[in-house]
């Protein structure tokens, strides 16, 4: 099964390198759904840890929240920890090992018997967002099937190759965009004042004025919704 084409409705990646796919995930089919529901504020991101059983992923995560001492009540509560162990605290978040339950313990059983690697996990009031590496489209395809065995309904939002993610940053940008951005940022073009027109510009990378300025526009436009609007901890907004 393709599920890259079914979810995303794009042509299959390359797949030889292993492929990384975003995926997200309701709390109250994963994790702390007690925790964001009573704490609207609070924020979970892992630190990554390498593991190959299912009891060694997700260990350590950083948590935050106005409350710290009720986000600290909360973790020990919640119906999908079995053991919380405040280890620091520093800069108004604190970390954390945490002992999942036997719930949450199999929703990572089912990638890594896929040979599937958490390389990220980040938690908020309504989603978690998780990135995992797998080495290759049938992994993908079994881990989507076995989730949804489960009773876990995953949210793909995004499918890179390894080679993509490692030189773009998983920006979503395209080679074209790629280039046009660095070698801007390269000649000071964003810089005030500006050490390069954009006509200067275009002829360094060999493009029309008009071309150059679509890749920008489109490169911009990626990664403002990958880094601000896509991300698991929006930045603040203050009236």
């Amino acid at each position: 099964m393709d599920i890259q084409g079914i979810l995303l409705g794009t042509p299959l990646l390359h797949w030889s390198m292993g492929t990384i796919v975003d995926v997200i995930v309701p709390p109250d089919q994963f994790a702390l759904a007690d925790t964001f529901g009573r704490l609207p504020d609070a924020t979970v991101e892992s630190i990554c840890v390498v593991a190959h059983e299912p009891g060694e992923v997700m260990p350590l995560v950083w948590g935050a929240s106005e409350d710290p001492d009720d986000l600290d009540a909360r973790l020990r509560a919640d119906a999908s920890t079995v053991a919380v162990n405040r280890l620091a605290t520093e800069e108004g978040r604190s970390l954390y090992e945490i002992s999942w339950s036997a719930a949450v313990r199999e929703v990572f059983d089912v990638f890594i018997q896929s040979n599937g690697t958490l390389l990220r996990a980040a938690g908020r009031e309504n989603r978690w967002e998780l990135r995992v590496l797998f080495p290759d489209q049938e992994s993908v395809s079994r881990t989507y099937e076995a989730w949804r065995e489960h009773g876990v309904d995953p949210s793909i939002r995004r499918v890179n190759g390894v080679e993509d993610v490692v030189t773009h940053g998983g920006m979503d940008l395209s080679q074209d965009q790629h280039e046009a951005l660095v070698t801007a940022f390269e000649h000071d073009y964003y810089c005030v004042p500006r050490g390069v027109t954009l006509d200067g510009l275009a002829d360094e990378i060999g493009v029309s004025h008009q071309a150059l300025s679509e890749r920008l526009r489109r490169g911009h436009r990626n990664l403002v919704r990958t880094t601000l609007c896509d991300s698991p901890n929006p930045i603040n907004r203050k009236p």
